[in-house]
């Protein structure tokens, strides 16, 4: 029997914390939910939310996760190469993160490169090289791309949008920086960045409401 791949199912991968595990399933059930999509295609919510209880349920229990890790990594069927290849792009993934946070943006930059070389499938990666190349204004178009191309290979991941999100904010394009937050949130209501992302913008908006009425109040006592 071929194996679903329950981490893929929730967007996780599969070194993810319980809590992530958590949060991930949480912020599907709700998206998904059939009694939100009433109409023709509620069939195809009903079988996505199906799938996506069958996946928290077996990575929820970490004895269910054990077995159900050792299935996976017997049948070979969860990954392209040797688990110890994995275990290289994602030791080459967890550098460069620290790279970024030290400003080491060059190395963070051939890091990524490498570890999407030997793992091509993960948007994550290529969601973090994005943002590794927005730290250089001269390759902004580069970022986009790589943080585009993340969205597009996982549209269920809020850090994908975040990370776009930021790019487009860089170049100047807030309107579209605005909706990839906007995205975001309505995956996590409760994503910091994208809060405050889109709660400035509201801010300001508020604020020139309340001139504006302010001015009306003044003009009508005189």
């Amino acid at each position: 029997m071929v194996e679903k791949d329950y981490y893929k199912i929730l967007g996780v991968g599969r070194s993810a914390s319980e809590e992530e595990i958590r949060k991930a399933y949480f912020r599907l059930a709700k998206k998904y939910h059939p009694d939100r999509h009433r109409g023709e295609s509620a069939g195809d919510y009903e079988i996505k939310f199906t799938l996506i209880n069958e996946a928290y349920n077996v990575l929820k229990d970490r004895t269910v996760k054990e077995e159900y890790d050792k299935r996976i990594g017997s049948s070979g069927r969860m990954h392209k190469g040797p688990s110890a290849v994995s275990f290289h792009a994602e030791e080459l993934y967890n550098t460069a993160l620290k790279a970024i946070s030290m400003n080491d943006v060059n190395t963070a930059i051939d890091l990524m490169k490498e570890a999407i070389r030997i793992e091509p499938d993960k948007a994550e990666y290529y969601s973090t090289l994005g943002k590794a190349l927005s730290r250089k204004s001269h390759r902004l178009h580069e970022a986009r791309e790589m943080c585009e191309k993340a969205v597009e290979m996982e549209p269920y991941d809020v850090e994908n949008y975040v990370n776009l999100g930021l790019v487009y904010k860089k170049a100047g394009l807030n309107a579209r920086s605005r909706k990839q937050f906007e995205s975001a949130l309505r995956l996590d209501h409760d994503h910091p960045v994208a809060r405050k992302e889109v709660g400035q913008s509201d801010s300001r908006r508020w604020l020139a409401r309340i001139k504006g009425f302010m001015g009306k109040l003044f003009f009508q006592e005189k």
